[in-house]
């Protein structure tokens, strides 16, 4: 028996259908590249014309949560409640869209199964959160901001990372099968809830994703809420689930089995790419002699900076730390609470160090000896000063971070 349904829910229906649309193919989906380019030059005029200054320049950057992301969607919104306006009006003479329900369906699965894939494949190979560096394990914890303090407490531990990669690319592969699409909405709302929650809370800007995702799970769980609510409630049996056919029987068979071809080369392609990713841009241990971090265990400069000079060569403001985490680059931490970004070059072979003050023209010249196997004394002239230094190594495990692992048994709390 056909359904009729009313012009509201035709309005309502062809507004969401509009809307997932939009979003899905331009946010980390198939084309989105090619309908990007379209939304940078429409976005930016939207935003205009309703007032909004200064001018949109900023877009994809690494955050989803941009000035443009926003009236993005609120363009979506107004677009997708105009067509669906103009289409129930046209179109009124139909009973239902319950094929196009079929085929949003199916749209959302793949989309949701798409980014769960992404995420859970990343997490699972260690590339989405990797563990802190020394620069990051020397920083003061109240300097951190909320989202890279949960960077550094997702990639502390590995198995929890991979735990929560795994949680997701199952949902995924869940939802990549009509037959397992509710219990692989159910796992992936509890799931992106979680996520959403962290995104909110240590702000990070992926709120709109992750905020879509949680929705639209919500809704492939809707479809079947008469079912869960007397399976889960009420105690009562549940029929089994009749699917609504979009593809004709003759099709279906050569349909399925290309769909399960593409997608297992897709995923055994994500796999390589991601061993490809992870041996190249996995940390490499770097022997170089002043790569690490340092305490200054002695310092001594003989001379008083000019007044109001912006430098370093307060005799107050002594050096405590020394670090090289990349080639080039170098940083000082001091008694007043400064951090000092230098350009670093050392030459071993004749024992010199050039360094450059971050904002200065002038390269300074030092030399350096090796005192034993952690410590390094610096020395010469420095901005007509005399500086003499001695750096010790500090290593990575004498941290708690590092050290302390796993145990089974605790008989005192160890939450220092």
């Amino acid at each position: 028996m056909k359904q009729n349904w009313p012009f509201l829910q035709k309005v309502s229906f062809l507004f969401l259908f509009t809307y997932v649309f939009l979003f899905t193919f331009s946010h980390q989906f198939l084309f989105s590249s090619y309908f990007e380019m379209l939304w940078q030059k429409v976005i930016p005029w939207f935003a205009d014309a309703l007032g909004h200054t200064p001018a949109i320049t900023t877009f994809s950057n690494g955050s989803g949560d941009t000035t443009y992301n926003y009236f993005q969607i609120l363009f979506f919104a107004i677009l997708s409640f105009l067509i669906a306006i103009g289409v129930a009006l046209v179109d009124r003479k139909r009973d239902n869209y319950q094929t196009l329900l079929s085929w949003l369906t199916v749209l959302i699965r793949y989309y949701i199964a798409y980014q769960m894939l992404a995420y859970g494949v990343a997490k699972m190979f260690g590339m989405q959160f990797s563990f802190p560096s020394e620069q990051r394990l020397s920083t003061e914890l109240g300097d951190y901001s909320p989202m890279g303090l949960l960077w550094t407490f997702m990639g502390f531990s590995k198995s929890y990372s991979v735990f929560t990669g795994i949680l997701e690319f199952v949902s995924g592969i869940l939802l990549l099968s009509r037959y397992t699409t509710t219990l692989g909405a159910l796992t992936t709302f509890g799931v992106m809830l979680n996520v959403m929650m962290m995104n909110y809370c240590y702000d990070v800007p992926v709120k709109i994703l992750s905020t879509h995702l949680v929705l639209l799970s919500q809704f492939l769980i809707s479809l079947d809420a008469p079912r869960l609510l007397k399976f889960f409630f009420t105690n009562q049996k549940t029929e089994a689930l009749h699917f609504a056919e979009v593809i004709p029987a003759k099709y279906r068979k050569g349909v399925s089995i290309v769909k399960w071809i593409l997608i297992f080369g897709a995923i055994s392609f994500s796999f390589v790419k991601m061993f490809q990713y992870k041996k190249e841009y996995k940390p490499k241990k770097d022997n170089a002699l002043f790569h690490g971090s340092y305490y200054v265990e002695q310092f001594d400069r003989r001379s008083i900076a000019a007044e109001g000079e912006q430098s370093i060569k307060n005799n107050k403001e002594k050096w405590l730390a020394f670090e090289q985490q990349n080639k080039g680059t170098a940083s000082i931490k001091t008694s007043l609470g400064h951090e000092y970004r230098f350009s670093f070059v050392p030459d071993t072979l004749n024992k010199k160090v050039r360094l450059k003050l971050n904002g200065k023209f002038e390269m300074q010249e030092l030399d350096y000896e090796r005192i034993d196997s952690s410590r390094i004394h610096l020395y010469g002239i420095y901005e007509a000063d005399s500086l003499d230094v001695v750096l010790k190594k500090r290593a990575s495990n004498d941290r708690n971070l590092v050290k302390r692992g796993f145990h089974w048994i605790n008989e005192y709390p160890f939450n220092q």
